[in-house]
């Protein structure tokens, strides 16, 4: 099972360590989105496709904090947490909204 994907320990993923630079971080759910397509293994993505939508929630520890940490979500990225909540809302729900999203990509939809 990846690092990315549910554990009960942080994930150690290199491609999510750490915070992007202020300047790179992305300002929509559609850029986060595709830049997690880019930085997930196929089986991260065969994982979340095959997920359920009421089972998302078990990402939410593992990837959610990843995402809230390497987006900028932690630091204040206002204009992500913008597009993905409409108003400034906890890392978390945030992190939740683009976990959603890529669940819906992974679908097609």
């Amino acid at each position: 099972m990846s690092a990315l994907i549910p554990s009960d320990s942080p994930p150690k993923s290199k491609k999510l360590s750490g915070t992007l630079p202020r300047s790179q971080w992305p300002e929509t759910v559609g850029e986060t989105v595709e830049d997690l397509l880019s930085r997930l293994s196929p089986q991260d993505k065969e994982m979340i496709r095959a997920t359920r939508r009421e089972d998302l929630i078990l990402f939410r520890r593992g990837l959610g904090r990843s995402i809230s940490k390497h987006y900028g979500l932690n630091q204040g990225n206002r204009r992500l947490f913008m597009a993905a909540c409409g108003r400034r809302c906890n890392p978390a729900d945030a992190a939740f909204r683009i976990i959603e999203s890529l669940w819906l990509r992974l679908r097609g939809n």
